[in-house]
């Protein structure tokens, strides 16, 4: 089972367009950076410069989907 890290960076202050920025690395090799905002979650695979944008409300149809698939096995 690989070992999972996740790092944090939070704005100083609440600002209005600032992301709070998650690193995640599993076994110590970077997974990618999750980006959380007002308006939507963004997946940075890796070392890709490319963000993957999807509003809250697809977020969380993903995550039901997920739950019902899991609930099915």
């Amino acid at each position: 089972m690989p070992r999972h890290d996740v790092e944090i960076a939070i704005p100083p202050k609440v600002v209005v367009n600032s992301d709070v920025r998650f690193v995640i690395r599993s076994d110590g090799q970077k997974l990618g950076e999750l980006l959380v905002s007002k308006g939507s979650v963004a997946w940075v695979p890796g070392h890709s410069p490319q963000a993957i944008h999807i509003r809250w409300e697809r977020f969380d149809e993903l995550m039901r989907e997920e739950r019902r698939q899991r609930r099915r096995r």
